[in-house]
């Protein structure tokens, strides 16, 4: 197992032997009653003594009367109208009581003994135990690792690149662990801001408190469903601008709690963001009459994009990295707009660049994404 951490020298934990710390899971639901069911006998299995808060945000399918099936082995919550992530998560907050928190989409589930593995794996300190999922279907069958392996996890000091590029590589809600009492620090997540992906909020304020943890094993799986928020979609625009309104909020997040620590932030993270500049890419390239960012040109874009070295990727990495930014400046629009269209939706790309790219993959160990 590969461990990376912060250098934040106050947070390191003693020689000795720590107890096993007390876990809430906090499992958010909106109409997802079909999988509900397995999202929380995968912790109960577990048998961690976890307490588990549901919370649902007032689902119109049968997500209350699975909840109410429980009986006491859950602590149930029911909005009194749909608020969106944030405010379950918030909700869900308010009730737990351990000093890990684990927020749970109800899509997801645990991997069998990775809750009690992740618990082994408490410090003292650490605010932020980020892991990789497996994907899974609808029916919970199970497929490759989120994120790809070959993108390390929170390397090095987070709170740097966070206040210098705006992100770093980390996972979707149900692959994070968190401290009490760094959440403590953060909490309440704004609601409107972060009505999805709230974890967004908490990835980007909380590094700046304290240390990190990075575990190479998966924790959970990540189902994927025509019902995702996130999932690919026809106008490939809209999904862009939604993405970059998501990044607006969380560099707010950061600058915010910045200020309140005497942290100095980069004037503009954007532009050394490189899923954001991709996002703005996607926007200009499918919808350039709604995109947010008045100074923006695609030129521009590409150029900064070009800038942007990648840190901790293999050379193979950095080298995909540099064709791929040369073929956005060199291609024509519409030859644009189709590569761009494959990356995001694989269900979209030919047989051809299929094999391609199962080639490359199994000869050249080059990644085609």
């Amino acid at each position: 197992m590969l461990l990376n951490s912060s250098p934040h020298d106050a947070f390191q934990a003693s020689g000795a032997e720590q107890a096993r710390p007390s876990l809430s899971v906090i499992i958010t639901c909106y109409n997802y009653g079909r999988f509900l069911p397995s999202a929380i006998d995968s912790i109960l299995r577990e048998d961690v003594g976890a307490q588990i808060i549901v919370v649902d945000d007032c689902s119109s399918d049968n997500s209350r009367e699975v909840m109410l099936a429980y009986g006491d082995k859950i602590t149930p919550v029911f909005q009194p109208h749909n608020q969106g992530h944030a405010a379950a998560f918030n909700a869900g907050w308010e009730r737990a009581t351990g000093d890990l928190i684990y927020f749970l989409d109800a899509d997801d589930f645990v991997l069998p003994g990775e809750l009690k593995r992740a618990l082994g794996n408490y410090e003292p300190g650490v605010l932020i135990y980020h892991y990789r999922m497996r994907y899974a279907d609808d029916h919970g069958q199970l497929a490759g690792v989120h994120p790809a392996l070959q993108y390390p996890l929170a390397i090095g000091d987070i709170s740097r690149q966070l206040r210098e590029q705006g992100r770093y590589h980390t996972n979707v809600t149900s692959g994070l662990i968190f401290a009490r009492d760094g959440l403590d620090k953060v909490m309440p997540i704004p609601a409107e801001a972060y009505r999805m992906s709230a974890e967004g909020y908490i990835v980007s304020a909380l590094p700046l408190y304290g240390p990190t943890r990075t575990f190479e094993s998966t924790l959970s799986a990540y189902r994927l469903h025509s019902a995702q928020n996130w999932k690919p979609q026809t106008d490939l625009g809209a999904r862009a601008r939604r993405g970059l309104n998501h990044d607006f909020h969380r560099y707010a997040a950061i600058r915010d709690h910045a200020a309140r620590l005497g942290l100095p932030v980069a004037d503009d993270l954007g532009d050394a963001d490189i899923l954001h500049l991709n996002d703005r890419l996607i926007s200009m390239s499918f919808a350039p009459d709604q995109h947010p960012i008045a100074r923006d040109s695609i030129a521009r874009v590409i150029r900064l994009a070009k800038r942007y070295k990648p840190e901790n990727v293999s050379a193979r990495m950095r080298l995909a990295h540099r064709i791929w930014w040369t073929l956005m400046s060199i291609l024509p629009a519409g030859s644009r707009r189709t590569l761009l269209r494959w990356k995001i939706d694989p269900a979209s790309r030919p047989k051809w660049l299929i094999s391609v790219g199962r080639f490359l993959r199994r000869r050249l160990g080059v990644v085609v994404n």
